[in-house]
């Protein structure tokens, strides 16, 4: 629409019915589905400035109306459908979780802070450890997530070791084959 506002100044002011023949050719044009703005409303195409057979207009060379709105929504499921593959639902966050926030002009992750407040709509009060607080969506915070301790087996009362003390016999003292050095550095020393 800019475009069409710009082309219609000549000589330094505004030309109405220049941008009158401009917008009456932009309501004709196909859209997506495959019929024009002018053509979804009247239920069929409107003249224009182009040149065109009068034979043109009638209805046996008009594409159904029923055709037209098939294809448009055969264009909005493939749209939901491409859509669909990469899109999933975040979990929402909790006050207290460690977040790492990311930044928007560098896409990387490394601000640390703790949410303080949830926000209505996916947004989260986030606080880091300078002070300052970020309000951010749930796409731009990601979980930071706690190491969790490796249970400890249960000791039993007849074995009593050490944590230096090992319970199996000690390891042959030969080398095994996957535990050798390299030669390389030896082999460069030697020429």
């Amino acid at each position: 629409m800019k475009k069409l506002i710009a082309g219609s100044w000549s000589s330094g002011s505004f030309d109405p019915d220049k941008f009158g023949k401009a917008l009456l050719l932009f309501h004709n044009a196909p859209m997506s589905g495959g019929a024009s703005p002018s053509q979804i409303v009247f239920s069929r195409p409107t003249r224009d400035l182009l040149p065109a057979h009068r034979r043109s207009f009638a209805p046996e060379w008009q594409q159904a109306a029923e055709l037209l709105e098939k294809r448009a929504q055969h264009a909005k499921e493939l749209q939901i459908q491409h859509f669909n593959r990469s899109a999933h639902p975040l979990p929402p966050l909790v006050i207290g979780h460690s977040v790492l926030i990311q930044d928007h002009k560098t896409k990387r992750w490394f601000t640390p802070g703790i949410i303080v407040e949830v926000g209505p709509f996916r947004d989260y009060l986030v606080k880091t450890p300078a002070g300052r607080l970020f309000r951010r969506n749930r796409r731009f915070l990601r979980v930071i997530s706690p190491r969790i301790p490796q249970p400890q087996p249960p000791a039993s009362a007849s074995t009593t070791t050490t944590p230096f003390q090992r319970s199996d016999p000690a390891p042959p003292t030969s080398l095994s084959p996957s535990l050798r050095r390299s030669r390389r550095l030896a082999a460069k020393i030697a020429s």
